[in-house]
């Protein structure tokens, strides 16, 4: 009911687009950046040798000013605004960075002295993370398996079949994809090698998870588009919201190995591990989905 009176109702979906743009307790609004649309500058922006500050024995330094620039802002509730250089490069600075890389601002006074500095640590972050080792050993008390022997080891001293029965089940669901050759057949020359192994988890009900997995890394990079898109956390809030309007029950599924229904344009073959039993293993198999 608004100050006067009348009753609307307001549509879900308006509600759910503004979830992120709330206002807190001092009266500041909170919004998520989409992408940078474009940039401009007034009278104030530095230019060429304006950047440089020499001092009384001939030294020159930068001046560290971002004085003049503004870029325009698409945020996530569609809406745009001018933003201060000022206030984006301490909110976003890496995306100001990128913008100003791929639209040639990277030699401007008031780009030149903190941006090339801002991707050179970003791409050390990156590399750090990527070059990291990740090494776990157990997980909610449960120690987690390495590889198919050392889960079958753990099994007996555990007393039990737990995380064979994980590889079973994972086995039966993929073996679809595999077409395994009899002992002596040769691969055909056209197709490529790729080594696949098996990783381990363990869920919060504590029931052991077994993936086999294709070790995509060391395949040529194809040329066509594999992105495999998921829902967005934004959408997601928007279908909560409007079942919470409506009075709709929410209801979760999910679908079984959906992405093995279709046979595969890659001729790739691989080598059958221990995961595939004692009939399979050491033999090749074409894989085929």
């Amino acid at each position: 009911m608004f100050p006067d009176g009348a009753v609307q109702q307001y549509a879900a979906n308006l509600i759910a687009e503004n979830i992120y743009s709330q206002v807190d307790t001092d009266g500041h609004r909170y919004q998520l950046m989409d992408c940078i649309a474009d940039h401009r500058t007034d009278g104030r922006a530095l230019k060429g040798e304006d950047g440089w500050t020499i001092s009384k024995n001939g030294k020159k330094t930068r001046k560290m000013t971002t004085l003049g620039w503004y870029f325009l802002i698409k945020w996530k509730d569609s809406t745009e605004s001018w933003v201060p250089l000022k206030e984006l490069k301490e909110s976003h600075p890496i995306e100001v960075a990128e913008y100003a890389e791929a639209n040639n601002l990277m030699s401007e006074p008031a780009i030149i002295w903190w941006a090339p500095f801002t991707l050179k640590k970003r791409n050390k972050v990156i590399a750090a993370v990527n070059s990291r080792s990740k090494k776990r050993s157990h997980k909610y008390g449960v120690e987690v398996p390495r590889s198919v022997r050392e889960a079958y080891e753990l099994d007996k001293i555990n007393g039990n079949t737990l995380w064979r029965d994980a590889i079973a089940k994972e086995m039966k669901n993929v073996m679809i994809a595999f077409e395994i050759l009899e002992e002596g057949k040769q691969v055909a020359p056209d197709r490529k090698f790729i080594e696949c192994f098996m990783i381990f988890d363990v869920k919060m009900c504590m029931t052991r998870k077994a993936r086999f997995c294709a070790n995509g890394a060391k395949t040529p990079e194809l040329s066509t588009s594999v992105y495999s898109g998921v829902v967005s956390r934004e959408t997601v809030r928007i279908a909560f919201t409007y079942a919470a309007l409506n009075g709709l029950d929410i209801m979760a599924a999910d679908i079984q190995i959906a992405y093995l229904q279709a046979p595969i344009s890659e001729k790739y073959w691989t080598i059958c591990g221990p995961e595939f039993g004692t009939e399979y293993a050491g033999k090749k198999a074409l894989i085929v989905r």
